[in-house]
This record gives C-alpha cells, sequence and structure tokens, in this order.
C-alpha cells in the first residue's frame, strides 16, 4: 500500500463555500483509481488559515506518524498575506526543513497559487510573486519536483474559473485541475 500525504493550508483542506471538505482527496483518489493505480491511501493534512510556519509545528504529528510514500507541500498562500509575520527567508526554511525531515525522494512541492489581490487586498501580487519565486528556489536546491501553481492558474485567460468570489480559494473546476497536477506528479514517481 502506498500512502500519499497532502499537506498544506485550506486549499489543500478542500475548503469549499465555508468550510474544509474532502474534494480534494477525493478528486486525487478517484483519478489514481481511474488511471490503475488502486494501492494507494491518501491522507489530507490541510488546516485552514495554515502557514509554513504552522505547517513545521505540526509536521511530525500530521506528516510523519504518517510513514508516507509521498507527500505534497503546498503553502504560501497565508504566508504571503499581511496579516501574518512571515517574510520570504522564513518560508524558504520552512520549506527547506519539511523537505529535509520528509525526504528529498518523497516530496512534490507547490508554489504559492494564483490570487486575485483586488478582491484579496492583504495579499499583493508582488509580495505573491516573490514567494512563488522562494518555493521555485527551494525546489531546485533540492531537486525536487516543484508545481508552479501561480503561473499554471495565471496562464489562463479564464482563472477566475479556477477561483470561488473570495479570489483565492479554489472553486470546484480549481480543485478539477490542482487534483490532476497532483496525480500527473504522483504518476510520475510510481512509475519511475
Amino acid at each position: 500500500m502506498t500512502k500519499l500525504v497532502l499537506f498544506g493550508d485550506s486549499i489543500t483542506a478542500g475548503y469549499l463555500g465555508e468550510a474544509a471538505s474532502p474534494v480534494l482527496t477525493n478528486l486525487v483518489k478517484d483519478d489514481l483509481t481511474a488511471q490503475g493505480f488502486t494501492d494507494i491511501l491518501i491522507a489530507n493534512a490541510g488546516i485552514p488559515g495554515d502557514t509554513s510556519a504552522g505547517g513545521l509545528k505540526r509536521l511530525e504529528r500530521d506528516v510523519l506518524t504518517e510513514k508516507p510514500d509521498y507527500v505534497t507541500i503546498f503553502f504560501g498562500a497565508n504566508d504571503c498575506s499581511e496579516s501574518y509575520p512571515i517574510d520570504v527567508q522564513a518560508y524558504k526554511e520552512n520549506l527547506s526543513q519539511m523537505i529535509e525531515q520528509i525526504g528529498v525522494e518523497k516530496v512534490i512541492l507547490f508554489t504559492p497559487p494564483f490570487i486575485d489581490t483586488a478582491r484579496q487586498p492583504s495579499r499583493q501580487d508582488e509580495e505573491v510573486q516573490r514567494f512563488v519565486a522562494a518555493a521555485k528556489e527551494v525546489g531546485g536546491k533540492y531537486n525536487v519536483p516543484t508545481v508552479d501553481m501561480y503561473h499554471v492558474l495565471s496562464a489562463y485567460p479564464g482563472v477566475d474559473e479556477f477561483l470561488q468570489a473570495d479570489g483565492l480559494h479554489f472553486s470546484e473546476y480549481g480543485y478539477e485541475f490542482l487534483a490532476a497536477l497532483i496525480v500527473r506528479e504522483i504518476k510520475g514517481k510510481l512509475v519511475a
């Protein structure tokens, strides 16, 4: 049995409407099963409102005790907010410690996503992009697969389709897209 832990904030937790839901976990599981990968167990360790600092504090309890084969790390949407006192350097250090503790060969890293900063005034696009660059730098340093969620979302002319009305959390369509990206990366590891 292969175990995958989805580790992150409210986006990972499947925040739809006003509460976390199993939407991401179910989509990833269903997609993997449909492609013949039936021997996989998925644990969701997404916490709404969490940051990389909070994730690092709960890494042992929520991830390492699961003894995962693979872990997606998806933090940054809150780290780059003016509401949280986390700077880019601390974010890089937090991601680095997570990768080192989990194990390079197990990690798939996701950058912060595109955020509609007009609807999210506590987040500025320049700051979001600094955190995206930081995540890519960490991914490159450790040579782990890194998905640039900012770029893949913002490259689409209809990016609003991927987001809920708040301009931050993913819509059902956004979750389908995220799940497909996770599955693509996991398949790459499973068949390697």
